[in-house]
């Protein structure tokens, strides 16, 4: 199975006879082997913001740990054919506002020119996460799944984990890509 699968298979379903699929390193990734929500959360094409709340029970908060305006990507991205401009690069932490605890992180990439000017103004001014902001505002966006996996790798925070799962997604808006999200998904949080 391709990366090309997991976009075509992802886009319509959230099952997958074998639970296994390849990822964009070459990696094997057995879904069947993660707890039910996170798996949950890796496939839907949602936001994860309100799912948290609703599973944990308490408000989550949209911690912000870096926003900056850069000319290029930190990493590969689905914009590094297009010549597009400006892209305000995020990271956030979403935490549990009674427990404190970091339910997942997300690193962006936002292509300013592909949004209203207003919205890519409220983004900037750091006002409202993503998800939020593209519901408030009531624009028509498509997310399409580009990539998920498992590794230890380390949280845009500084702290380590035993294992994270990630998902790379694309937000299109008006036809184009707009926004790229890497999520990162601290597996003990989900067991």
């Amino acid at each position: 199975m391709k990366l090309a699968v997991i976009r075509k298979h992802f886009k319509t379903k959230g099952f997958i006879d074998g639970g296994a699929v390849i990822n964009n390193n070459g990696e094997e990734v057995d879904l069947s082997l993660l707890p039910p929500f996170l798996r949950t959360l890796l496939v839907t094409d949602g936001t994860v913001t309100k799912s948290l709340e609703a599973f944990y029970w308490e408000p989550i908060k949209v911690v912000s740990i870096t926003q900056e305006l850069v000319q290029k990507t930190n990493r590969r991205t689905v914009f590094d054919e297009d010549e597009v401009g400006q892209f305000l690069h995020r990271e956030i932490e979403l935490v549990g506002q009674y427990t404190d605890t970091t339910y997942a992180t997300a690193d962006s990439y936002i292509c300013l020119s592909r949004l209203p000017y207003s919205t890519a103004q409220r983004l900037i001014a750091n006002q409202i996460g993503i998800g939020e902001l593209l519901r408030d505002e009531g624009l028509e966006s498509y997310r399409e799944i580009f990539d998920f996996g498992v590794d230890n790798s380390l949280l845009e925070n500084g702290k380590t984990s035993a294992e994270t799962a990630y998902r790379t997604y694309v937000i299109n808006i008006n036809g184009a890509n707009a926004i790229e999200i890497t999520e990162r998904f601290p597996i003990d949080c989900y067991r």
